[in-house]
């Protein structure tokens, strides 16, 4: 066959698509979630006023797939959210794209989006800017006066409730040929019949989250693979799932394959020669990922430290201790961490100028209630029960 040439006689305007998002990006997304940002790549430049309900209506989606879209790019390092200094959500940034996907605070990012408070009730309103190399606005999206708080977008696209299913719907439901082959498939991978709590809590996934039956049947096999029987813990990688915008079984396989590595690349930072962790190990890991939403670059970085003051005895209370400390500190990215040893340098450095200068021992002396002294003494504590 001759090749063929495209041209267009039209004289609409265009917007501009990276080549990488559609060679690297698109591939593997969800049509819905590629729409949406198409969308926006479309609005970048058209001086129209943006909501999450005006994207929704545009698409006929409700505004929680909106949201989940944008958490979904969040996390392929491909949009990020832009803040002024007190926490308020100003903006999406378009990110210039590479061959390969990846951002160190992408976790951040999402998880400053899914756990800021704040006091705007109005409608969903946002300025919407693209930057050059991170820095210089190449167009902008003209907004309403009102901003929109990170609490109205979570807001928008909670986590469904759970539901007190009546009998006779579960009954009807395990007539479902899908859902009846699923629990008939868990039961053997239990090795054990499931109870009616063990039944209601893959419903909620089945019909609150609406995991289609193959993203069930894989989470299920999953937490199996994990050593994870249990219908509860599969109920929380589910809610984990559905907030970060996985609707599909190769989403969840991208996911559980960095989840994953998690494990191996801690035990290799503390040189423990295994790739399977013991189930404390598991439940620290668990708790720094999950629980205080750490990405595996701030895992990493108290990994190192932990080996850089202990080099022969670091180990995961350790590593605990210095997570759970900045947890409290409310760090969510490394530069926050770079921030912190400032002023832990510019504490230190006070301190030793204050006791050169001063000719009164009792001149020294702190309030046990000064803020600064009273985190020092949390820390040292913190260190010695760790060790």
């Amino acid at each position: 066959m001759d090749t063929i040439t495209i041209t267009t006689k039209n004289r609409e305007t265009y917007s501009a698509v990276s080549n990488f998002f559609i060679d690297y990006y698109m591939t593997e997304a969800n049509g819905e979630f590629v729409k949406i940002y198409l969308y926006l790549v479309r609005l970048l430049n058209s001086g129209k006023e943006v909501t999450v309900a005006g994207i929704a209506d545009h698409f006929n989606l409700t505004e929680k797939d909106i949201c989940r879209a944008v958490k979904y790019w969040i996390k392929q390092g491909v949009l990020q959210l832009e803040y002024t200094e007190d926490n308020v959500l100003t903006g999406i940034t378009l990110l210039p794209l590479t061959a390969k996907a990846g951002n160190d605070d992408n976790d951040a990012s999402l998880s400053v989006l899914d756990s800021l408070t704040a006091d705007h009730q109005t409608a969903a309103t946002r300025q919407t800017s693209a930057v050059a190399e991170g820095k210089t606005p190449a167009g902008n999206i003209e907004t309403s006066s009102d901003r929109t708080s990170t609490r109205e977008i979570e807001e928008s696209c909670p986590v469904p409730k759970k539901v007190n299913y009546k009998p006779s719907f579960v009954a009807s439901k395990k007539e479902d040929e899908d859902f009846g082959n699923l629990l008939y498939q868990t039961e053997i991978y239990f090795g054990k019949p499931l109870t009616q709590s063990d039944i209601h809590c893959l419903l909620y996934i089945y019909e609150e989250l609406s995991f289609s039956p193959e993203l069930l049947e894989y989470l299920v096999e999953y937490c199996v693979s994990i050593n994870k029987k249990s219908c509860r813990y599969i109920e929380a990688v589910a809610i984990e799932w559905y907030k970060n915008g996985i609707t599909t079984v190769e989403d969840a396989k991208v996911a559980s394959k960095n989840y994953n590595s998690i494990y191996v690349a801690v035990l290799k930072q503390l040189g423990i020669p295994r790739r399977v962790p013991t189930p404390t190990e598991t439940a620290y890991i668990d708790t720094w990922y999950n629980t205080y939403s750490f990405n595996k670059n701030i895992i990493m970085e108290a990994c190192k430290r932990a080996i850089t003051a202990k080099p022969h005895s670091a180990n995961f209370n350790y590593v605990n201790g210095i997570l759970e400390s900045w947890h409290k500190k409310n760090v969510r990215k490394l530069s926050d961490i770079e921030e912190l040893d400032r002023q832990w340098e510019a504490e230190k450095k006070k301190k030793t100028t204050t006791g050169k200068t001063s000719t009164n021992q009792f001149n020294n002396y702190q309030s046990s209630t000064d803020t600064t002294v009273v985190n020092e003494f949390e820390d040292l504590f913190l260190q010695e029960t760790n060790q």
